[in-house]
This record gives C-alpha cells, structure tokens and sequence, in this order.
C-alpha cells in the first residue's frame, strides 16, 4: 500500500499582517469595553478580542494592546470588567476606542465590587479578577476568572471588517420593541388577527422581520398562533405572574438597600406621589386607566430610584408594566382599594423605617393585579348572567 504524499501549500509565503487583518476581519465578533481603575483613575478600551475560556471554573480570555493604558492598568490592578455593548452603542465603541482626553466624560457608570467602572446600559458585565497574563506579539493576553456576571434584555453590536454594525439576529431588537409596543397598546379583551404585511407597511420595514418578531412574541405568550396567523389576544395570567414576580424581586432588593437610608427630601417626594395614586379608585372600578397606570408607575418607578441605580432603573424599566397595564385595564376593570392601601402602608414603612413592614406590603402587593383578575372575571361573569 502507498503512503499518501504530503500536501503542499499552494503558496508557502508568509501571510502579511495586511492579509491577516483583511481574512480575520470577514470574522464577525461582538463588541466590549473593558473597564479598570487603578490609582483613583478610570481606564477602558474597545476590545473584540475577548473570548470564553472555561465554564469551570468561569474564565475568559482578553487581548489588549501592550502601549494601551488600559492594558498597563489592568496589569496593575489585576481587575477588570467585561461590558458587552448593545446594537446603538457606536458612539460608545467609538469614544472607547479613541484617544480623547476623558473617555468618561458625559457617560454613566456604576462601580463594580472589584472598583471597575461599569457602563450603565451594556447588556451585559462580566466582574473578572486576573490569573494569568502573557505577551504575545503586539499584545498582552490576560487570563481571568470571572467573579460576578449579569446580563440584560438587548442584541449586541457587532464588528465586521473594520466597521461597527448591527448583528442581524431574529428578531432584532428595534424592530421587536415596536411590534411588542404595538400588541401591548391593544385593548385587554382584543381578539385581533394580526395583518404582518400592513404593520411592516406601516412600520416602514421588510415583512420578514416583523414575522420574526411575532414568532418571538407568540413564544413569550403575548399573541397566539394559529393556522399561520398571529392573533392578538387578551393578556394571560402567566405572563402578568411573571412580570410581577420580576417588579417583586427589584423591589425587594431595592428596599433591603433603601429602607432607613433615605433622606427627608426623598421621603417627601415619595409621599407626594403615593398620594397622586389615590384619586384613580371609585366604587371598585378605575376612574381613569391611564391615569392610574401612569401615576402608578411614577411612584413605583421612583421606589427603584431610591437605590441610586442606573441600572437597576433600566432593568426595571425594561418590564414594560405600563404597557402590559394599559392592555390588561379598562374602566369596566375591578379596581381594589388594596392597592391604594399598599401604597400608603409602603410609604409610613419607609418613613419609619421598617424594613419588615415594607417587604411584607411589596409581597401582597404583587399579588393584587392576579386577585383583581379573578374577581374581575367573576363580577363580569355575573353581570353577564343576572338571576332572577
């Protein structure tokens, strides 16, 4: 039997880093900044090089150039944080990826447990303490485990052949937000089968990514589908479960942070919008949906505020309750007075500062909106049929 021959390369020439970086940029990679203080001064840089290691223990890989400060900061500290940019962060990208003077002026962080800068938005932070680094080339290669990782709702941006882009992805973000705003302003009871091609007309996008959207919110159980078509229909239990399940766990934490440290003025102001919520309740029914929804929303909104936290407010945000509550509400809606006691009751917890007090009011007060839907079925069932 023969011996295969040994394959030759076509061309045995040494590839010119001008060829490296054209091939390697056809490689489509996600977008960080990597984030460090040491000394009292903030450092970071745009980086694309940054890759998992192991899941076992958690640990990345990262590359950054050797002449970078960010890259002689995060030798000296040992510490950094990982921070994925989302698809409209360009501007972010850029600015980190510049030399200007202050890459952090006019940009909202938030101080990791290891000292590094967070930046407020990204969709996700990975907290990494150093292991091991080594120089290879242009570059220092930093092994790290990772201490602490969260992630948020978002698409990330995208770098591809030099350039800052969106990923395609199904759905994309954008496009999705507007689709799922569209199904939440419907009403509480619409049965509304849902025309794709009009609402791409009308959004001013190609059909197919208001489909993809839709399979993603049919999976969600915001809409339905059947037959091939995407149905509107009334808001389920589940979805509200969950909801409130999230809104309740922020909330918790945020009063575990708050409750005894809040000031005189912030006292104030949450009574004040406490009692803007009070004139929306009359006879068991809203007077004023909207209204209600809205002002509900400022109260609780600035609850989250107290902690101080840019991201926990954005992640609060991103539950979208006034939208999932203008769906699930009308003036026929039973409204109880239980929420309103809630709201007073939350407020005398935070001025007396007794944090058993409020965790106990935010525990039964998630619970309302699924008690208001049982006997608002109940009430409507019997209005529908009268005895007698």
């Amino acid at each position: 039997m023969s011996t295969p021959s040994p394959v030759t390369p076509l061309d045995s020439r040494a590839v010119t880093a001008r060829e490296f970086r054209d091939v390697i940029g056809r490689f489509a990679t996600g977008v960080t900044v990597i984030t460090t203080e040491h000394d009292g001064v903030r450092y970071g840089s745009t980086a694309s090089a940054v890759s998992s290691l192991t899941d076992d223990p958690p640990m990345l890989l990262v590359c950054l150039n050797r002449n970078s400060a960010t890259a002689a900061a995060v030798r000296d500290s040992g510490a950094f944080a990982v921070n994925v940019l989302a698809e409209d962060h360009v501007d972010l990208a850029t600015r980190f990826a510049s030399r200007v003077p202050d890459k952090y002026e006019g940009v909202p962080t938030e101080a990791a447990s290891n000292g590094s800068p967070l930046l407020v938005g990204a969709i996700a932070h990975l907290i990494c303490r150093v292991a091991e680094q080594v120089e290879a080339g242009t570059h220092y290669v930093f092994l790290a485990h990772v201490e602490e990782a969260m992630s948020y709702p978002g698409h990330p941006l995208a770098y591809f052949r030099g350039r800052f882009g969106r990923m395609e992805t199904a759905p994309e973000a954008s496009v999705l937000r507007e689709v799922r705003a569209r199904v939440l302003d419907a009403g509480s009871d619409v049965e509304e089968v849902i025309d794709t091609a009009r609402w791409a007309e009308e959004f001013g996008i190609d059909a197919g990514r208001v489909h993809r959207a839709l399979v993603a919110l049919a999976d969600e159980g915001l809409i339905r589908r059947q037959s091939g078509e995407y149905l509107i229909t009334p808001v389920p239990d589940s979805i509200i479960d969950e909801v409130y399940k999230a809104k309740l766990a922020i909330e918790t934490g945020v009063a575990e942070l708050t409750v005894g440290h809040t000031t005189s003025e912030q006292l104030v102001r949450l009574r004040e919008l406490m009692e803007d919520t009070l004139g929306f309740v009359k006879d068991g029914r809203f007077t004023d949906p909207e209204g209600w929804v809205r002002a509900n929303e400022r109260f609780h909104e600035y609850m989250v505020e107290l902690a101080g936290s840019a991201i926990l407010l954005d992640t609060y945000r991103r539950l979208c309750l006034p939208g999932l509550n203008l769906r699930a509400l009308d003036t026929a809606s039973y409204a109880s007075s239980s929420l309103l006691d809630d709201h007073r009751r939350l407020v005398e917890g935070y001025e007396a500062g007794d944090l058993t007090q409020v965790l106990a009011v935010l525990l039964q007060h998630a619970q309302r909106p699924l008690e208001m839907r049982r006997e608002d079925r109940l009430r409507r069932t019997a209005d529908a049929n009268p005895v007698g």
